[in-house]
């Protein structure tokens, strides 16, 4: 089911499912892959409908294809008549619910496309200037189809009220999910053995339950319905292979130290050659499209690596023979 056809909440939760599996591809770089056909780059960002990438995607489909359209002298109302309506569907939601404290497209995403599709679009009324998705090129080609508008404005300010019954919704889904996870955490509470000598202390049964298996809601409350800051993770320093002293002042180094300070060399290099390998395959994947052959260095860098593992297994398991 695409994002405009969508009716109920049940739709809405099945968005996620309906999309395209894009492997180890990102999602831009998954539409990206047919950027040389626009009619099929167009279908593959309307699955990705409502993120903003979608609409983005799908907008600069159109354009290539109302391009090709005009270089072949053909009509092209109907690919700028799309573009003009995803560009209006984009503009329901503002930046910031002021009402929630939320980001606007939280609201918007939790809505059903149907509601939005179903509004009616006027020219007239809404105009082009306010409209983010519509550039300058696009202003110009809705001018010579329609005419200059009356007024501009955005789907938001056209409708209020819609809006404020989405947040609504979207505040009653927040309730009913913190309400069920202090229900969780209330059974977990009872089912907990008292604590000795101290049998009133509901924040000490809220300590004692288990982190696991709680539900991300669940774990920024406690028992009696307080919010537990989370508490700031320190970032974890990297860790490199120590290399083991040689021998002590006076004292010729053993076989064994060699065959140590060898061993940590070796761990080295080949975690060197790893980050090396990891860099220049982003770096590549950044300057360059997404093709065939960066599939295959990409699979090809992945043998390397397993290669490095094996052999760093292999040395290790000889190192700890001989030192037994």
């Amino acid at each position: 089911m695409r994002w405009q056809d969508e009716q109920t909440q049940q739709d809405v939760k099945l968005r996620q499912s309906n999309r395209p599996d894009t492997g180890f591809l990102s999602w831009s770089n998954y539409i990206k892959v047919h950027k040389e056909d626009a009619a099929k780059r167009y279908e593959v960002a309307q699955a990705f409908l409502p993120w903003p990438l979608g609409f983005k995607e799908s907008v600069l489909a159109l354009r290539a294809l109302i391009r090709d359209k005009k270089k072949q002298q053909v009509d092209f109302e109907s690919e700028l008549h799309s573009l003009y309506h995803l560009a209006a569907w984009e503009s329901f939601y503002p930046k910031h619910s002021t009402a929630l404290d939320e980001p606007g497209f939280k609201i918007f995403d939790y809505m059903p496309g149907g509601m939005i599709t179903a509004l009616e679009i006027e020219y007239q009324k809404l105009g082009y200037e306010q409209l983010k998705l519509i550039n300058k090129t696009d202003a110009k080609l809705l001018v010579q189809y329609y005419g200059e508008p009356q007024q501009h404005s955005t789907l938001y300010a056209l409708y209020p009220k819609l809006w404020q019954q989405a947040e609504a919704r979207y505040a009653k889904s927040l309730d009913a999910s913190n309400k069920a996870a202090d229900i969780q955490l209330t059974c977990q509470a009872l089912t907990q053995p008292k604590a000795r000598g101290n049998t009133h202390n509901t924040s000490t049964q809220a300590s004692m339950l288990p982190a696991s298996g709680l539900s991300s809601a669940s774990k920024k409350y406690d028992a009696t319905g307080k919010v537990i800051a989370p508490a700031a993770r320190a970032p974890r320093p990297k860790k490199y292979p120590k290399l083991q002293a040689q021998h002590k002042l006076g004292q010729r180094p053993s076989s064994k130290h060699k065959y140590l300070n060898k061993a940590a060399k070796a761990k080295q290099l080949s975690l060197l050659m790893v980050q090396a390998i990891k860099d220049r395959t982003i770096l590549q994947q950044r300057l360059s499209h997404i093709n065939v052959a960066n599939i295959k260095q990409t699979l090809s860098n992945k043998k390397l690596l397993s290669v490095l593992g094996v052999s760093y297994l292999v040395v290790n398991r000889a190192r700890r023979l001989r030192t037994k």
